[in-house]
């Protein structure tokens, strides 16, 4: 089951140029494209006569072209030409999608149109600020397939002590499980936040303060809070600053710090497409660009392995978790946030 009333990311803005782009979004098949003036477009990925995807069609302009008998579609999804003939069949056209182009994403809305309202999109302003951007656009982002269900990945979001199992070379500290985590909710989101005080930053944040400063005892105030917004979206407020210099109080002068967003859109229930943007206030130069674009991908993987044997254990089971600990409080309540929205969306569909 998915919420269908929801912006999900279709693609990276950066990545959807003049050719035709193919995607499964909550098992619908979308064709994605731009017209002639740049805005993105998305229909149904069915051709209404014969049923060949659109996707293996051609892009003119503003239309495509089934790529089985020539039918033309426009922005709208209406047909507009059919060769060898003046008349178009009534009810020749194919389903549109709302879609909007924001924080360097596509968004798509899956769900009843006329309910798809823009202000609903999280707030992912950072990812296109300038003083939070990498030194050119694809040093740090991203988009991949995960054999997952996408509430994995929120869980794996929303309870980071796995950082110090999974991400040994890059996040892990062992201050994590040694620091209380608050958990607050509201009627649509959900987030933790955890302050490790005069504690060892781990690799990245302690090379995002120093830099290439010689080895040795470092200390540092890092904090890690993370925002759920259903059905599959997260942002991360995380950073570390010298220990002593006003970080826990607000001060954050001399802090490294990100905004990281992460949004999953669902193919299936147990395939989704991972997303994610890295805009921070430390990456200034392209050899910092290069080094954190390979420590983050990699602790990407190292969660996406982790997450698709869950998944591969979890296929053809119907049993729940065995047992919950402390630290899974930001997940539990995001799964009943969710699940509670998706009840709530069939309830009005059966009314």
């Amino acid at each position: 089951m998915f919420l269908r009333n929801a912006w999900y990311v279709a693609a990276l803005a950066r990545d959807l140029g003049r050719e035709l782009a193919a995607r499964t979004i909550c098992k619908e098949p979308v064709v994605l494209f731009r017209t002639t003036d740049g805005t993105p477009a998305a229909l149904a990925d069915r051709c209404c006569h014969r049923y060949l995807p659109l996707s293996l069609g051609v892009h003119l302009g503003d239309r495509i072209r089934c790529g089985y008998h020539g039918l033309e579609f426009d922005a709208s999804g209406a047909c507009v030409a059919v060769p060898g003939q003046s008349t178009i069949p009534p009810g020749a056209a194919v389903r549109t999608y709302p879609v909007v182009e924001r924080h360097g994403f596509v968004w798509i809305w899956p769900g009843e149109p006329a309910l798809a309202d823009p202000a609903s999109i999280p707030d992912y302003r950072w990812n296109t600020d300038p003083g939070w951007a990498p030194p050119r656009e694809d040093a740090i982002g991203g988009a991949a397939e995960v054999g997952c269900h996408y509430m994995l990945s929120i869980d794996n979001l929303l309870d980071l002590t796995h950082e110090i199992y999974i991400h040994q070379s890059t996040l892990a500290a062992e201050s994590i499980t040694e620091s209380p985590m608050k958990t607050t909710r509201s009627a649509s989101s959900v987030s933790i936040e955890r302050w490790m005080i005069d504690a060892d930053p781990g690799v990245l944040w302690s090379k995002a303060i120093w830099g290439d400063a010689p080895p040795g005892p470092k200390r540092a105030d890092r904090w890690q809070i993370v925002h759920y917004f259903p059905p599959s979206h997260t942002l991360l407020d995380v950073g570390a600053a010298p220990t002593g210099t006003g970080a826990p109080e607000g001060d954050r002068a001399r802090a490294a710090e990100a905004r990281i967003a992460i949004t999953l859109t669902p193919i299936d229930e147990t395939r989704s497409v991972y997303y994610w943007m890295f805009p921070n206030n430390f990456t200034r130069d392209s050899a910092m660009a290069d080094w954190l674009r390979e420590a983050i991908s990699g602790a990407y993987v190292e969660d996406f392995t982790a997450l698709e044997a869950q998944q591969k254990s979890m296929n053809g089971r119907a049993d729940p978790w065995k047992i919950d600990v402390n630290a899974d409080a930001g997940q539990l309540a995001a799964r009943r946030l969710h699940d509670r929205l998706i009840a709530d969306e069939r309830a009005r569909q059966a009314a």
